[in-house]
């Protein structure tokens, strides 16, 4: 098995998604929750909207490299909050029940989709684009 670091000992789980804030829009509290101290420990800034008018609202006060909505059973991304996206050049993580993935990544190409339930693990690797040991 490989890393695909160099040296493992000068790797730092904190370092892969350093310096980077990211928009956490999610109306389950506790998994919004479960979600921005994953993606902390990794080195982002986490700031949780509870819906995507509150995150819409987020983005006009702040800057962010990432936004990772939950859409919940057939939840779909509001065209406000995805043209608020794009125009500000915020990457788009959608995480979605897994039986939705593939309909949803066939009907949004350009954005990155993922299921529910990921593991913190998985959540950050999938992000940097790393695959795991």
């Amino acid at each position: 098995m490989t890393t695909g670091l160099q040296s493992f000992d000068n790797f730092s789980w904190a370092s892969l998604l350093a310096g980077r804030d990211v928009l956490i829009c999610d109306g389950d509290a506790d998994r919004a929750l479960h979600t921005a101290n994953a993606l902390e420990r990794a080195g982002a800034r986490a700031t949780i909207a509870k819906s995507q008018r509150v995150a819409l609202d987020r983005m006009s006060r702040r800057d962010f490299a990432l936004a990772v909505v939950v859409l919940e059973g057939q939840g779909e991304l509001d065209t406000t909050l995805s043209g608020a996206l794009a125009t500000s050049g915020t990457k788009l993580l959608l995480m979605v029940d897994a039986e939705r993935r593939e309909a949803t990544r066939k009907a949004r190409p350009n954005v990155r989709v993922a299921s529910l339930g990921m593991s913190e693990r998985q959540l950050v690797m999938f992000l940097t684009g790393t695959s795991d040991e």
